[in-house]
Parts: structure tokens; sequence; C-alpha cells
């Protein structure tokens, strides 16, 4: 099995173990668990998660000791985003960080894997996500136009886009144990995201 994370060291940081990830309400990546951490919180103005007010592209983000961070924009690509039941442990840094996170102004995110033990443990689930029990869109702004004659006469339009239908399922299957005692372990995991959003568009 992966070992934790360090926990002995001076940096101000927040652990979500596996235990704690079960019983809190979370989305299909490991991202979704980032709001759940103080000081941390998704901003899209910010390009992703701001850290103790920092700007989405000053996070370092470290998959198992590999950093992943997008060399671009300096925020997570949603490729890495690993599914929430493949995860042992999530760390975030806010300061106080080795010198190896040296790019790093805003904050650290570290994620564990989960790995195989002595004994065999296996996990089935499915999630599902209906566009349809979202709010209403916000409207927008589709013209706007200013004309003059002896006042000024400002004309607006606004267009109400319709809500997404379909249902988005994520299935998973986990599966781990012990090949050879106390030596050699597996952990083997199935979980496909199946997106079935539709969408109409009006165009005038």
């Amino acid at each position: 099995e992966a070992a934790p994370i360090d926990a002995t060291n001076n940096a101000v940081q927040t652990a979500i173990s596996a235990q704690k990830i079960e019983l809190l309400p979370k989305g299909t990546g490991f991202a979704s668990l980032l709001r759940t951490v103080p000081g941390t919180r998704p901003e899209s103005r910010t390009g992703g998660f701001s850290v103790d007010g920092a700007s989405g592209g000053e996070n370092v983000f470290v998959i198992d000791g590999q950093e992943v961070t997008n060399y671009r924009t300096g925020t997570l690509n949603e490729t890495y985003n690993v599914p929430t039941q493949l995860v042992q442990e999530v760390q975030v840094k806010s300061s106080g960080f080795d010198a190896i996170y040296g790019g790093a102004t805003g904050g650290v995110v570290s994620v564990v894997t989960r790995g195989g033990g002595n004994d065999y443990h296996g996990e089935f689930g499915v999630q599902f996500e209906v566009p349809e029990l979202n709010g209403t869109p916000r409207q927008l702004l589709t013209r706007f136009t200013t004309g003059a004659t002896t006042t000024l006469v400002q004309y607006a339009e606004y267009f109400q886009p319709e809500k997404a239908k379909g249902t988005n399922v994520f299935p998973t299957a986990n599966f781990g144990g012990r090949i050879i005692r106390d030596r050699l372990w597996f952990f083997a995991s199935y979980t496909p995201q199946v997106f079935q959003t539709e969408v109409d568009t009006q165009y005038f």
C-alpha cells in the first residue's frame, strides 16, 4: 500500500485521508475535495483554485511524487484530475513547503494514489449527474445598440439558454490484494466517465 504523505514537517498544511474522503461530499475527480480545505476555493477568474488568496497559476500539483502542473498555465489539466476512488490521501500545503516546490507561490497540492495490501478488497459503485436538476442558466446579453434622435435611446436584448438534458454516468470497479504476502501487491481500477448530455441551442 502506498505510504501516506509525510505529516512531520513544519509546513502549514491540510491532509484529507481516505477515511475522510469516504465521508465527504465529492465529485468524480480529486479536485472536488479541495473545496473542503480551509483557504482553498475554486476561482474561475484566477485560473483554477485559489490557495490563501493566490491565483490558480501559482500552485503546484503533484501526483505520486510526479509534478503534473500545466507548464503553460500553471493549473491542473483535467486529464490529471484523478478519480476520487483512486485516491489514498490529498494534502494541500499553503506555506513552509520544501525548496523542491520553489515554483509555487500559492499552494502545493499533493496526491497519493491507492495500492494493494495483504488483504483482498474490492469496491463497486456508480454516480449519476443529471443536468436538468441544475439551476436555470443565467441570461446572456446578445445585442446592445445605441441610437440618438432628440434623446439617447438604448436597446438591450437577452437570450435565455435552455437547460442541458440527459444523464452522465460514472461507474467504478476497484480490486486490490496480494500477489506475494508482504512483498508484492496489486491494485486495479476501471472508472470510465460516460457523458450523455444534450443541449438545444436557439439561433436567431
